[in-house]
């Protein structure tokens, strides 16, 4: 981690020191029937111009990035999603199926036997009323 840092710390002072013998150079090629500050004007619009044209390719390299990205993700999303699609088909079925097979002979059943107390009642003549579950209270 301190070599990270140490190379970090490096770079920043190597770029000041560009950055101030470019500043140096562009003082000295002046002419001499310039003053000091159409000079340091000259080198403040240039310095401008290389931050603007540094700033236009460091936006391109970060829109470039960001495109790659983006197709990478969606390469990866589309088999995902596939699959999803795959893994719902399979719900879809065993519910059908549990349907089918589970639930449709218990209401079968179910309708049968309501149909048989309805046909005793009605040749016995009596009315009578399901069994009633009680609740068992839990005493504390």
């Amino acid at each position: 981690m301190n070599a990270i840092k140490n190379k970090g710390v490096l770079a920043g002072i190597a770029a000041l020191l560009i950055f101030i013998l470019i500043g140096v150079g562009l003082y000295l090629l002046g002419g001499d029937d310039q003053s000091a500050l159409e000079r340091l004007r000259d080198i403040a619009i240039i310095f401008v111009v290389l931050t603007s044209a540094l700033s236009v390719v460091f936006l391109a390299g970060i829109t470039v990035a960001l495109i790659v990205l983006f197709m990478q993700l969606k390469d990866k999303a589309m088999p995902i999603l596939d699959e999803t699609t795959g893994t719902i088909n399979r719900i879809r079925g065993t519910t059908n199926f549990i349907t089918e097979e589970a639930v449709k002979p218990l209401v079968t059943v179910a309708s049968k036997y309501s149909r048989f107390r309805t046909m005793s009642r009605v040749v016995t003549g009596k009315q009578t009323k399901p069994l009633k579950i009680q609740k068992i209270e839990k005493k504390q």
